[in-house]
């Protein structure tokens, strides 16, 4: 089975250097971002059994202005979030990739490269109250 598997502990190839692939086939930056990857996301707060996380691209907190036009910079990995209607009650510092648009651009974060890194917050355990989504 050398090589043939995949998943949460690498393809079992004796390579290391790419151990961290993330469910859609990326190789994650670090341990952290790679566990990230690989939490289920949530379908509703309201089943008490899911984790009520999902993960997304999320958006860094000032706006950059690059080459004169106003940017919009999201991160290019996804970042677990609590589920609207919830918040979080445990979170982690987490340094993703981001990549910087202009405000009025559609193309996709994901296929983006990483124009800066920074920190933002990961998170861990949400709180949902009784009217969540």
């Amino acid at each position: 089975m050398k090589g043939k598997t995949c998943g949460l502990c690498g393809k079992g190839d004796g390579e290391i250097r790419q151990e961290y692939r993330t469910p859609n086939g990326r190789v994650a930056k670090n341990s952290v971002s790679f566990a990230h990857s690989w939490i289920l996301p949530a379908e509703s707060c309201r089943d008490v059994s899911e984790c009520r996380l999902k993960l997304e691209s999320v958006q860094l907190e000032k706006q950059l202005t690059i080459h004169g036009d106003e940017s919009t910079c999201l991160s290019v990995e996804p970042v677990p979030r609590c589920l609207p209607g919830c918040m979080p009650i445990k979170t982690t510092p987490v340094t993703v990739g981001f990549s910087c648009l202009q405000s009025d651009s559609q193309s996709s974060v994901f296929d983006r490269s990483v124009d800066l890194k920074q920190t933002t917050q990961a998170h861990l355990a949400c709180n949902c109250n009784a009217r969540c989504s």
